[in-house]
């Protein structure tokens, strides 16, 4: 049995960003997919052909897989990046995910999308390092309150307070790697310099040089669509640390 190598692997990357249970099985000319997300199921077939066929009872699960079907068919999908009709769904994805999301945040998102539509790389990428901006600032003050000591907690704001964002997260970082309630899930432990460090950077520095250029700057639209997709997953750890902190109390 032969499928379509490159449309299997598109189905399964879309799969795995939306979360959702899949098992496979083969079937004479294609490779059928049963696809679960609580109670719904649904089915996707891929053919040696590249077509794809959806099927199973009526339900917002199918729906979505029949979104996919006609992105992937039209074609001009990057592999591994988001799909046009997920872009637009970024807002209710981070809201489903994040269900006390910033609203501030939220809008600086919408945005971005907007731009992203129109074309305008720049402002697109000015509004994700806003958005960014405003996570992280909220990030360090549940970090901040959550410190348990009062003198620790006066020292730590002593040198974060009225400071730039790069140095309010420089000092964090520094205080963070000190912490001895961090978290136990070594995904999340490991997130502030690894997923979370990577993009507020990107974020930051692409705002600043966007925002202040001496020149034309060069911005491909894969790497903005690149980074607004990973940016729901951005704002979901930054969340779910701050839950950490507020939670467990932050012991430097």
């Amino acid at each position: 049995m032969a499928v379509d190598a490159k449309m299997l692997s598109d189905v399964r990357a879309f799969l795995d960003r939306q979360r959702l249970e899949y098992t496979e099985s083969e079937e004479q000319h294609c490779l059928k997919l049963e696809v679960r997300s609580g109670v719904q199921r649904a089915f996707i077939s891929v053919f040696n052909t590249g077509k794809l066929l959806v099927q199973g009872p009526a339900s917002p699960l199918k729906a979505l897989l029949k979104e996919m079907k006609t992105a992937l068919e039209a074609g001009g999908v990057t592999p591994g990046q988001a799909l046009p009709f997920e872009i637009e769904r970024f807002p209710e994805t981070i809201q489903e995910r994040v269900p006390t999301i910033d609203v501030v945040i939220l809008e600086f998102i919408r945005e971005a999308i907007v731009c992203v539509k129109a074309n305008a790389l720049l402002s697109a990428a000015f509004m994700l390092g806003a958005a960014s901006e405003k996570a992280i600032n909220l990030l360090i003050h549940t970090y901040t309150d959550s410190i348990r000591d009062n003198a620790n907690r006066s020292k730590f704001q002593s040198r974060i307070n009225s400071r730039m964002i790069s140095t309010k997260y420089d000092e964090f970082e520094k205080s963070y790697r000190g912490c001895k309630s961090r978290p136990a899930d070594p995904a999340l432990a490991q997130d502030l310099q690894v997923l979370i460090g990577q993009m507020f950077h990107f974020c930051r520095i692409s705002r600043n040089e966007f925002g202040h250029s001496q020149i034309v700057p060069d911005l491909a639209r894969g790497v903005v669509l690149a980074n607004l997709g990973q940016f729901v997953h951005y704002i979901e750890r930054v969340y779910r640390l701050r839950d950490h902190f507020r939670t467990n109390g932050v012991e430097v």
